[in-house]
């Protein structure tokens, strides 16, 4: 059910994207951005470019639909609402994709951006991406943070909708 590494390189190529033994580090949202309340089981794996990216992928089971519909609803807003996106003062952040793909029964694809204020023209940009997806009783959740505009917009589709798709019931 969780998205492999090879897969997650076909869907961005030239990136070298591997998947990592261990568990992924909590998303810039914080742990509510990848799971809801009243978990009955979880996967995750760690994704990891060799560089500046890096990644995971977040699997929660639910009781039934309607409870996965419920996390769904509260991890988006989660990530819409992102009160951990308190950039440095010399940055601003502003949220430049939320939209819907139609893969499970529910797809929205959230991205922030970090940039370099005027006054601190020297300093790197930085890229918060999401992808989640309710299937049933299932939350998939893809949560990707690097430095750099990140993965490129048609890519990270790539991405959730291959995630999407192995999610089972």
């Amino acid at each position: 059910m969780l998205l492999t590494g090879s897969e997650l390189s076909k869907a961005d190529p030239n990136r070298g994207w591997i998947a990592r033994s261990g568990t992924p580090g909590t998303p810039k949202c914080g742990i509510s951005s990848t799971r809801g309340k009243n978990v009955l089981g979880s996967l995750n794996r760690d994704f990891y470019d060799g560089l500046a990216g890096t990644g995971g992928q977040w699997l929660t089971r639910y009781k039934d639909n309607r409870a996965a519909i419920a996390a769904y609803e509260r991890i988006t807003a989660t990530i819409e609402a992102c009160k951990a996106l308190k950039p440095a003062p010399t940055h601003a952040r502003k949220l430049t994709e939320n939209r819907s793909v139609k893969v499970g029964d529910a797809t929205r694809i959230l991205r922030w951006y970090d940039y370099p204020l005027p006054s601190d023209p020297g300093s790197e940009d930085g890229s918060f991406t999401y992808a989640v997806t309710v299937k049933g009783s299932v939350v998939s959740v893809l949560a990707f943070w690097e430095y750099r505009k990140g993965i490129k917009p048609t890519n990270f589709e790539r991405i959730a909708v291959s995630a999407g798709k192995r999610l089972t019931n």
